[in-house]
């Protein structure tokens, strides 16, 4: 009977087990950013393939997973991180030059061999330099007579990462010396990934899928007056309403291109997926949809919108969850080139393996990482101004004994005010004493002030530029009220900057001595400031010390040149804008985030 009962008790504990691992879900988002390719170009666009573009397009990694009930952001790579059998390989696009011509190789790096070591210098670099030469499935050179004899551009944007194949959408324009007239060329390409040889489209559907392509070809020439100017048909596959598509292609001549829809399935053992609920039903509650991705359970809906945001929302009996359990947004206009989803111990599995794929990139794509599932209280945070280090006591008094040390500019918790002493606690959660000359504390978070930080701002009536999201009070975890459309007319009344994170900037020259409109301000290498908010035309108000201070800013690579230069970033800055507006037209009042808006205030 005690048998039984123990045989019974692992069974139901297995059962648990699984249930838990069962419910639990990842996904692995790869997205691009920037595209010389249009992959909505349509026979009349004006996208042509011998433009030239300022920046060539830069990719990224996202995996999101659900841990203990909460939906979290776990991690952001650079490169493409693609699942493979034998653990994850890296793609990504190297943009090479050679005298006057450009071209764009895709690259790939496969696991490493187990028993290989690893290159410590690798693993500090970020996008394609952190790639291993020695580990390329198959290298790729520039063509040299073409730098030498030519100028122009071969560009390759990957649109599609699959199990076993990408899609690339290739544009060339080249002028060679005795030639009056350049060539160009596109197409839509299909690579495997394990040769990264071009594969034609049609070999990889069925018989019936070869003949759709074939006569939806023949048909889009046919209507819309194809001439012999008119290039080969190829196809690749595209995002598109949330679930991935082929599409054809056709060079037209004169350097531009259009693009024809396929009525047939994505072949499965290229990728098969499709939102739930249905796109009309995503779509009706999140207007300003423009991708959407569901998990295998059906139990989780990730949205990306037009207004550069990510939300990721429960689905119970096909019903969307009002609020979104997370909320990211992204800097920059993103497109999705790869979704990949993982259940039970697969999540862990990946989520380990992820982790000791290189480092967090120095500059994040995101603006807001995750809304919290409990509002935790402010803390007291203390930075340690010694000119070393700095002893943390066992008791008030120097007399009372040293327990640790905190280095100059680390940051400690203030539990409580003692006097001229400070009860602390250290990262490991050690306990101790500090003396208040030696620890300042930095203003609370989340640092609030009322502003129109953008330039020439006023408050009053606005056109909403972009779609944005009503919500009743100044917060991510504010009840969302509606979705407003772009070109709605709003009354904006206030605003407030809300910082939930400073940014923390360290002084990278020897000395350094920098004037603001009251003061001097000496620095020394290894010091640390923190940026509070900016305050228009390039000014930051700082923290240093205990002190407040309004400097340029001379810690940002991508504005500065490396003479200027005299900080780095260390700790992104975490802002937001949120404006109260009146929505006459729907008689609401709430708040939003960031809105991108002109003034109408001269307008009846």
């Amino acid at each position: 009977m005690n048998t039984l009962i123990k045989v019974l008790s692992i069974s139901i504990m297995l059962s648990m087990i699984r249930y838990v691992h069962a419910t639990e879900s990842g996904l692995l988002l790869g997205l691009r950013y920037g595209a010389n390719y249009d992959v909505s170009a349509t026979l009349f666009s004006d996208k042509k393939v011998f433009e030239e573009t300022q920046d060539s397009p830069s990719y990224r990694t996202f995996w999101l997973r659900t841990e203990k009930g909460q939906v979290k952001l776990a991690a952001e790579r650079t490169n493409l991180l693609v699942p493979r059998d034998d653990g994850f390989w890296r793609i990504d696009v190297k943009h090479s030059i050679y005298n006057d011509f450009t071209a764009d190789f895709v690259w790939i790096n496969p696991a490493p061999d187990p028993d290989a070591l690893p290159n410590p210098f690798l693993a500090e670099l970020e996008g394609i330099d952190a790639f291993d030469v020695s580990l390329l499935v198959k290298e790729q050179v520039i063509e040299s007579t073409l730098g030498e004899y030519c100028n122009g551009h071969a560009y390759r944007d990957i649109l599609f990462v699959g199990n076993d194949y990408l899609s690339v959408g290739y544009t060339r324009s080249e002028i060679c010396r005795g030639f009056i007239e350049g060539s160009v060329d596109s197409a839509l390409q299909m690579l495997s990934l394990a040769e990264l040889e071009r594969v034609n489209i049609t070999t990889l559907l069925d018989s019936k899928g070869n003949q759709t392509f074939k006569n939806a070809a023949g048909s889009y020439r046919k209507q819309h007056g194809g001439s012999e100017d008119w290039g080969d048909v190829s196809g690749g596959v595209v995002r598109h309403q949330g679930q991935w598509v082929t599409k054809g292609h056709f060079p037209t001549g004169e350097g531009k291109y259009t693009h024809f829809s396929i009525p047939a399935i994505v072949p499965k053992n290229l990728v098969n997926d499709k939102p739930y609920p249905d796109w009309k039903t995503i779509k009706k509650h999140a207007p300003d949809v423009v991708d959407a991705f569901s998990s295998p359970a059906k139990n989780l809906l990730v949205v990306l919108t037009e207004s550069d945001s990510l939300l990721a929302f429960t689905v119970k009996n096909g019903k969307i969850s009002q609020q979104p359990v997370l909320h990211i947004l992204f800097k920059q206009p993103v497109s999705v080139v790869m979704v990949r989803w993982a259940e039970g111990l697969m999540v862990s599995n990946w989520a380990q393996e992820i982790q000791n794929l290189g480092p967090k990139p120095q500059q994040s794509w995101f603006t807001e990482a995750e809304i919290p599932s409990q509002k935790e209280a402010p803390k007291t945070v203390g930075v340690v101004v010694t000119q070393t280090t700095l002893n943390i006591r066992q008791g008030i008094g120097q007399h009372t004994k040293p327990i640790a040390k905190a280095k100059k500019g680390s940051k400690v918790n203030v539990l409580d005010v003692l006097g001229q002493w400070y009860k602390v606690e250290l990262d490991d959660g050690l306990i101790g004493y500090a003396h208040s000359d030696y620890v300042k504390i930095l203003p609370n978070l989340p640092y609030l002030q009322p502003a129109c930080p953008v330039d020439n701002c006023r408050y009053g009536r606005w056109q909403l530029n972009k779609s944005a999201i009503l919500y009743a009070e100044p917060s991510f975890q504010a009840n969302s009220l509606a979705t407003l459309k772009a070109k709605q007319i709003v009354h904006a009344l206030e605003g407030k900057v809300h910082t939930s994170q400073f940014g923390e900037i360290e002084v990278i020259k020897s000395k350094l001595e920098l004037t603001d409109d009251n003061q001097k301000l000496t620095l020394r290498k290894g010091d640390r400031l923190f940026d509070l908010e900016e305050v228009g035309l390039g000014m930051h108000r700082l923290w240093y010390n205990g002190d407040l201070y309004y400097l340029n800013n001379g810690w940002n690579s991508n504005m500065e040149n490396d003479e200027a230069l005299w900080g780095k970033i260390v700790t992104d800055r975490k802002t937001h804008w949120w404006v109260n507006v009146n929505v006459p037209e729907i008689e609401l009042s709430g708040w939003i985030a960031n809105p991108n808006a002109e003034s109408m205030s001269g307008q009846p």
